[in-house]
């Protein structure tokens, strides 16, 4: 892929990130245990999916684009 392409890509995957971490923080809202942990399962689903298919492969061909946090 393009750097120029990659470095797009990682920052909106850098924005899904933030946009994710909104959305764990309202679901600490949750008043049912049981639907709250659902939730964060399903959550935890999107991050790692997230992490393994778009952030680790920009990161394999350009590591210098790893944000520094």
């Amino acid at each position: 892929m393009d750097k120029k392409i990659a470095e797009e890509l990682m920052k909106e995957v850098l924005v899904l990130s933030a946009q994710i971490n909104v959305i764990i923080h309202k679901s600490e809202q949750i008043s049912s245990e049981p639907e709250r942990r659902e939730m964060r399962r399903h959550i935890a689903q999107v991050m790692a999916a997230s992490d393994e298919h778009l952030f680790r492969p920009i990161l394999r061909q350009y590591p210098e684009l790893e944000p520094h946090w």
